[in-house]
């Protein structure tokens, strides 16, 4: 029987990784009944979503998103392979409304069957996460500016924060009893960790040796979010450079201490965040419970966290301004000696 399992992100839940392991290992996959098709040099399957939402360009399939459809169902839906298809593009709520899910079952209905994989975490983790992504290629808004829509609207940054409105999507395309919801942290916690947890779902065992190196690696860890926030604020409306980040996270450290937990929001923000969507995950997992009883995501809590911005006072900005100009000086001295 032929299958088709969409792991539709969202992002900031290690997809990248997810995708990057799959594509290396599909030789290895396949021989287990597994097909992760290699599309294009991209790891994941963002090209696929170009008929409904733009995708940058180097993720654009040659043969077009149609296509490459027509040939996953060509190839595979007369055969007893399950295709695993991966990218955090088919989670997006915007532009256009973000991806036609009946459109997109449509265009797999050679199939036997169609189930989806959603991995999802709390709000404050995704909306925090998203703000330090945005800032690798833009000066990214706000904090607040990324929460009023998010409380407002269920939306932020193009992207569902209410995962009941995904939901209703998705059941709406595929039935419920074709949808299965993860919490991040429960996978990234558990044994093997969120690749694992995606072997286990697909039905494989991560003990398996000839499978054991795709359980290797480290993803990337991004600079404390404090950092990026003051960073950002000076290089304001430009794209904060490396120097800068390292120079906001050295002073931090120096102000507040090398071990303490940083949260980008103000405990007021955060409260916020845990009155509205707390609500709303457990609505979530209620609605989960009659076809995943043990799915569940824990309510937000801010009592780890030693830093918010709030507490980022006069003395920091003081000392980190400081430092700036006097190394600009510094560099205007230089080249005014050296034109004497």
């Amino acid at each position: 029987m032929a299958k088709v399992i969409l792991h539709i992100g969202t992002h900031k839940t290690a997809t990248t990784t997810i995708q990057e392991k799959f594509r290396e290992w599909a030789p290895e996959l396949a021989d287990r009944g597994i097909v992760y098709p290699r599309l294009n040099q991209i790891p994941g399957h963002h090209g696929l979503t170009a008929l409904w939402s733009p995708v940058e360009d180097d993720m654009l399939l040659a043969q077009g998103p149609e296509a490459g459809f027509a040939e996953i169902v060509a190839d595979y839906a007369d055969s007893d392979f399950t295709v695993f298809l991966s990218s955090e593009e088919f989670s997006r709520a915007e532009p256009n409304g973000g991806v036609d899910y009946q459109d997109l079952r449509r265009r797999l209905d050679g199939f036997d069957e169609i189930q989806v994989v959603c991995v999802v975490r709390q709000q404050w983790q995704f909306i925090q996460s998203v703000y330090l992504e945005l800032s690798k290629k833009t000066c990214p808004p706000r904090p607040p500016a990324l929460l009023t829509p998010a409380l407002k609207r269920g939306v932020f940054a193009g992207l569902w924060a209410d995962y009941t409105l995904l939901l209703d999507r998705l059941e709406g395309a595929f039935g419920p009893e074709n949808v299965t919801f993860m919490d991040f942290d429960t996978c990234r916690t558990s044994e093997h960790g969120v690749v694992g947890s995606m072997l286990r779902f697909l039905g494989l065992d991560p003990a398996d040796p000839d499978l054991a190196a795709m359980l290797n690696g480290v993803s990337n860890i991004s600079p404390p979010p404090l950092a990026t926030w003051a960073a950002s604020i000076l290089s304001e409306p430009k794209l904060a450079p490396s120097w800068l980040l390292w120079r906001a996270e050295n002073f931090l450290r120096q102000e507040y201490g090398p071990n303490s937990k940083h949260c980008l929001f103000t405990r007021a923000e955060f409260d916020r965040l845990k009155e509205h969507f707390d609500p709303l995950n457990e609505e979530l997992q209620r609605r989960r419970a009659p076809y995943q009883p043990d799915f569940a995501m824990s309510p937000a809590d801010r009592s780890k966290f030693g830093l918010f911005r709030e507490d980022i006072g006069v003395t920091f900005w003081l000392q980190f301004c400081r430092n700036l100009a006097q190394d600009m000086l510094l560099q205007q001295e230089e080249v005014h000696g050296e034109s004497h």
